[in-house]
């Protein structure tokens, strides 16, 4: 199931330098050095934080419980690609021999995967493609249009204009247009 997948660690958290709203979680390919960052909201960082330092599972005690009566074991979790700013996980669990995947906030997903032990897991393509635009000698991530969030983007964009980076401005802005597009459209 997870062949054409990374397993992934959870190396750190960190927040943003330029955009202070932005909450990384900064996850490594098990078998290597490369990293891949996580945009996460606010609310989200701190449920991680909180199950890492305080071993808080309560975002997915229930969850996981419910899922243990009926006899469905969690055997990973499946990062998905961003979407307008939000990352969504597949938590997959088994089920007498069938594979169950029910999709939650990454947050979640990754306490919940610390609470069971399991692995997370992405896609081979999403990881190579993501983690050629990092640079760790650096120390700096980027992070795709997609996991950032309409506020995160206008915040990137205003900073953008003020640095007199105008390229970079009008991607933003580009970003921002197709989304409000998208959102009149449905």
């Amino acid at each position: 199931m997870y062949d054409n997948y990374i397993e992934l660690m959870i190396e750190g958290m960190t927040r943003g330098r330029e955009l202070q709203d932005a909450f990384i979680l900064v996850l490594r390919e098990k078998e290597g050095k490369r990293f891949l960052p996580i945009l996460i909201p606010h609310n989200g960082y701190d449920m991680i934080a909180n199950a890492l330092k305080h071993k808080d599972f309560t975002c997915s005690k229930l969850m996981n419980k419910l899922a243990g009566r009926v006899g469905m074991t969690m055997i990973g979790v499946r990062l998905m690609q961003p979407a307008n700013g939000e990352t969504q996980a597949l938590l997959d669990f088994e089920l007498v021999n069938e594979v169950v995947s029910i999709t939650v906030p990454v947050a979640e997903a990754v306490v919940s995967a610390i609470e069971t032990h399991s692995a997370l897991w992405v896609q081979r393509d999403t990881f190579e493609r993501q983690s050629r635009m990092n640079n760790p000698d650096k120390q700096s991530m980027a992070l795709p249009l997609a996991a950032m969030s309409n506020n995160l983007l206008k915040e990137a964009l205003k900073s953008a204009v003020e640095d007199d980076n105008f390229e970079l401005a009008s991607v933003l802005r580009d970003e921002l247009n197709k989304r409000d597009m998208a959102n009149n459209n449905e």
